[in-house]
């Protein structure tokens, strides 16, 4: 009896727990019973923690932030540079364009070189001359190494029909021809199949909007730099803008891809080939009669060493 009283008071100080059995701290409770028994309150979790949505936003914001300051367009230029550009924009006191067998003359002026020609790029027949397209090219060269390369016929018609469609009397070509300098650098510069230009008393939007109607092309538009480019392409139109400086790295910005697939769609070889200008009498413009032959000189003229000079900006 008395063995039986000590084993019994061995077991209850000992407790629960030296058997095997789960006290109630040992006992997980369920997902539900973990809710309830929350210390912590929703409002003071949310302060000390907050939750992933908003650190996912709060993350997004900043790299946006860091990838705004990284590609910040630069779009200033120096005063010298914004008169330049003014100067390029006047339009020139030169005679107004002629006209002969139906086609005008067509009149370029590169501003880095300071040379001026006035040229009848076709012949009666619609063929183009070849003495002018000599002259186009060399006016075209490189400034730098005096280089000159194949131009290619269709930007010269390209050309034609801007001046055209604007009654332009002049075009000034800002860059034609580069050399390539960098090795594996690509550019339609380099083979001849582009030009920077701005037509004197014409907004640059209004000759970037017709350029972009040729089809197969690539159009540019540098309102800061102050000059369109235009290349022919047999691939895919391509349209872009870039408001950088001169001097500062480019931030070009594709625009229009919808309209692009569309232009070229509706484009045909034909619609690159000069239009003959008719009075109103229906008589062609600068039509001779078979008898009289050309005055001298009406093929082309040629001013070199201009007084307005100017610079071409680096792109």
């Amino acid at each position: 009896m008395i063995m039986f009283e000590v084993l019994t008071l061995i077991l209850i100080s000992a407790g629960p727990g030296s058997l095997g059995v789960q006290g109630a701290d040992d006992v997980k409770p369920t997902s539900s019973q973990a809710a309830d028994d929350s210390t912590t309150p929703a409002g003071e979790a949310a302060e000390v923690t907050p939750s992933e949505p908003e650190v996912k936003k709060k993350s997004k914001k900043k790299r946006n932030k860091k990838r705004r300051r990284k590609y910040r367009c630069r779009t200033r230029s120096s005063p010298q540079y914004k008169k330049m550009v003014r100067n390029w924009r006047k339009v020139p006191r030169i005679p107004k364009p002629r006209w002969r067998a139906g086609y005008r003359d067509l009149t370029l002026y590169s501003v880095n070189l300071g040379e001026r020609i006035r040229v009848f790029p076709f012949e009666p027949d619609g063929s183009l001359d070849p003495e002018a397209v000599a002259q186009i090219e060399h006016l075209m060269r490189d400034k730098h190494t005096d280089a000159t390369h194949p131009i290619h016929p269709r930007l010269i018609k390209l050309l034609y029909k801007l001046a055209d469609r604007f009654k332009a009397r002049q075009i000034n070509i800002i860059s034609g021809y580069r050399e390539s300098r960098k090795s594996g650098a690509e550019s339609h510069h380099t083979d001849g199949t582009a030009a920077d230009i701005m037509l004197p008393g014409i907004k640059l939007p209004a000759v970037a909007k017709v350029a972009r109607r040729f089809g197969h092309v690539g159009v540019g538009y540098y309102p800061t730099s102050g000059f369109i480019h235009l290349d022919v392409r047999d691939k895919r139109s391509y349209f872009w803008a870039d408001r950088s400086g001169p001097g500062h790295p480019g931030c070009l910005r594709q625009i229009m891809p919808k309209s692009a697939f569309q232009f070229d769609a509706r484009w045909r070889p034909k619609h690159d080939e000069p239009k003959l200008r008719k009075n109103k009498k229906g008589k062609l413009l600068g039509a001779l009669p078979e008898d009289e032959p050309p005055e001298e000189g009406e093929e082309s003229s040629t001013d070199v060493g201009l007084d307005d000079k100017h610079q071409e900006p680096e792109k």
